[in-house]
């Protein structure tokens, strides 16, 4: 048996091969990092790009509402209200108490039917007759009422398209006819006036109009704790979670590109009967202004006909 010494390896062969070695793994190296940032800044914009589509708490339909609101005074007033925070809408009608509603027992006057019935009965009454959709009443003393609106600013209101200059200066108001009036003394001004049923209708719309359109950022804080705080005195079929639902929607209001639009019902008054009454395209002009996306969506109803029309 040889005990002869081994010979030492080459080491430049070692190097070389290592070398050779690196050459090849490193590139493969620096493009699987480069891929997988890649990778990852794809999924990151992409992410991105699929989240700026998507509406962050848009309101859903539960936010569209219609509500009957009175106001309980001796010479009741009453407002159909549309709170519509998916599409940006506050539409105001406000409803002479002389307007004829149909009922089982025959034609009978809006305000006759809230004071022996009270605000629901007023309500189901309205839907029947102008064949719309109301989710909530509200009837509310004026006392109450200027509790809620709280210190909010009296709104603005241009009264030269609603009265006679005669009536302006009856009022003291004819060189300027823009004064501050806050909802709850609309009814005060307008038992000065008795501008009658349809007159008197527009200017509490215009009312509210200008308080909704001029306070609506302000809204949100005020209106729910107000009516909140006067639970007690109200009387309506309105919950706490309605009062949440407020609360959002008219913060969403505010911060959209909002209409607000007060327009009175079709219609004229009878002064024999002493009588409002809703025209044939009354039931037209409550649907546009009134109906929901997916009402308006739906095909009418084939009119009825007589025997001899058939």
């Amino acid at each position: 048996m040889s005990n002869a010494p081994k010979r030492p390896g080459n080491p430049a062969l070692f190097w070389v091969s290592m070398l050779l070695t690196l050459a090849v793994l490193l590139p493969l190296l620096g493009s699987f990092v480069l891929y997988s940032g890649w990778r990852e800044e794809n999924r990151v914009l992409a992410a991105e790009k699929k989240q700026s589509g998507v509406p962050i708490d848009r309101p859903g339909p539960e936010t569209d509402l219609t509500m009957l609101v009175t106001v309980a005074r001796e010479r009741p007033g009453f407002l159909l209200l549309r709170l519509g925070a998916p599409e940006a809408v506050l539409q105001i009608c406000a409803l002479p108490g002389e307007s004829v509603m149909r009922s089982p027992s025959g034609p009978v006057e809006l305000q006759e039917s809230y004071r022996s019935a009270g605000p629901g009965r007023a309500a189901e009454l309205v839907s029947e007759t102008l064949d719309v959709a109301i989710d909530r009443y509200l009837a509310i003393t004026p006392e109450s009422l200027q509790r809620v609106w709280g210190q909010l600013e009296p709104p603005r209101v241009n009264l030269s398209s609603i009265l006679s200059s005669q009536e302006l200066g009856s009022l003291g108001i004819k060189d300027d006819p823009v004064i501050s009036l806050r909802p709850q003394d609309a009814g005060e001004l307008l038992e000065r006036l008795d501008p009658g049923p349809a007159r008197r209708a527009r200017l509490e719309g215009a009312v509210w109009e200008a308080a909704l359109r001029q306070q609506l950022d302000k809204l949100s804080e005020t209106l729910p704790a107000g009516l909140r705080a006067e639970s007690g005195s109200l009387l309506g079929n309105v919950t706490a979670a309605d009062m949440f639902t407020l609360e959002k929607s008219l913060e969403w209001l505010a911060k959209q590109e909002t209409r607000v639009e007060a327009e009175p019902v079709p219609g004229h008054y009878d002064r024999r009967t002493g009588r409002y009454e809703f025209e044939p395209e009354s039931l037209a002009f409550i649907r546009e202004r009134f109906a929901k996306p997916l009402e308006r969506s739906r095909p009418q109803p084939p009119q009825s006909t007589t025997p001899d029309e058939e």
